[in-house]
């Protein structure tokens, strides 16, 4: 059909829309009322996003990279007065990471619902998370299209190797990201403006090089799968939801000593990634029950609000408009546990004296906080 191939491109590069009517819903919000600290104490919602996207198709190195880039307006019309504010950049930032993972299995989605593709994980090494790629799709020819990454890459091991030189040492991992991101901009090239004609018929060139074969026909051999599994929320039982958030929460774990909703929801679109599900609605749904269900088997260090705040100064969904969004902060057992150990074991330093003090965290975990001195040797 003529039309068909720009209407399934549309359909694609369109996916942003549902992530940003999430954000609207779920992340957006602005800030009032007077204080003499930061002159806002009310977190409330607003109408909508103001947002214009610009879809890219290549690198800045030529090779084939589809993205768009989302420019969010910083005014909002806050629900509760009509006015116009500028919006609270806290949830924006919190939620970063968790619309990019949401993001990534939408785009997945969208895919195999359009062409049929299939999706599986590659690791991509110890302290990294795990990298979907389509089933099929070898490693040569992702290494042929990946001229920006070898670029970065190969700078960045400069950068560390002048390092070494330097201080005598590798970079801490707070250093190393520090010298990508400045190896990213050394290598930067200009951006070179082609047809999206033209760069498709050198990629395809490029393609059927490093494959040994004609590259369309390789790529319908790819779509030509099975039709897809595509879940709706009803189709997940509860049990394996519940499974999923105590897998979450040890996940979480390992990474940090406490938590909020928008780790818990990031953490649930990695481990559901490998589903393909019918709407985002469907998707969007058991990714946030996978979280209701990691926070159940988390210990909510927050303590709960002891007043009552009027209808007027309350959400939709009951919350207080003082208490920012998803601000709940929590921990679990096996972090209190660790925390002991860690006590218990600089309590037995040879001349060390240390002490500590029990508190309640809230009314669900105590808290506690470790100080340690040397213990003074006598004078002679």
């Amino acid at each position: 059909m003529p039309g068909s191939k720009h209407s399934s491109r549309r359909r694609i590069i369109g996916r942003f829309a549902e992530v940003v009517a999430f954000m609207e819903r779920e992340v957006a919000a602005t800030r009032t009322g007077e204080t003499a600290g930061d002159g806002a104490v009310a977190q409330v919602d607003v109408t909508g996003l103001i947002a214009t996207a610009f879809d890219h198709f290549d690198s800045r190195a030529g090779d084939p990279h589809l993205h768009t880039h989302v420019v969010i307006s910083n005014t909002a019309k806050t629900v509760l007065d009509g006015r116009w504010r500028s919006l609270d950049g806290r949830p924006m930032h919190a939620a970063v990471v968790a619309v990019s993972e949401l993001h990534e299995a939408v785009f997945a989605d969208h895919m195999t619902r359009t062409f049929g593709v299939s999706w599986e994980a590659r690791e991509m090494g110890r302290d990294h998370n795990p990298a979907w790629a389509i089933t099929g799709v070898p490693e040569e020819l992702i290494a042929e299209f990946s001229t920006r990454a070898r670029h970065i890459d190969t700078e960045t091991d400069r950068l560390i190797a002048e390092y070494v030189a330097a201080h005598g040492r590798r970079p801490a991992p707070a250093a190393t990201m520090k010298l990508r991101a400045q190896a990213t901009l050394a290598t930067r090239p200009e951006k070179q403006v082609r047809s999206l004609a033209d760069l498709t018929a050198e990629w395809r060139t490029r393609a059927t090089k490093t494959l040994g074969r004609d590259a369309t026909t390789w790529a319908r051999e790819v779509n030509d799968n099975d039709k897809p599994l595509l879940l709706r929320a009803d189709d997940v039982p509860l049990d394996v939801i519940g499974e999923l958030g105590r897998s979450v929460v040890e996940v979480v774990g390992e990474k940090r000593s406490t938590w909020r909703r928008w780790n818990l929801m990031a953490e649930a679109s990695r481990q559901t990634m490998g589903w393909r599900f019918a709407t985002m609605q469907d998707r969007e749904a058991i990714v946030a029950m996978v979280a209701d269900a990691a926070e159940l088997v988390s210990l909510r260090l927050t303590p709960p609000e002891l007043a009552s705040s009027p209808v007027v100064f309350r959400r939709p969904d009951g919350s207080s408009v003082f208490r920012p969004k998803s601000s709940t902060v929590f921990t679990s057992e096996s972090q209190l546990a660790a925390e002991d150990r860690l006590l218990e074991r600089a309590a037995a330093w040879p001349g060390r004296r240390c002490h500590w003090l029990r508190s309640r965290r809230s009314h669900a975990a105590p808290t506690r906080t470790a100080g340690c001195s040397a213990t003074p040797k006598p004078m002679p």
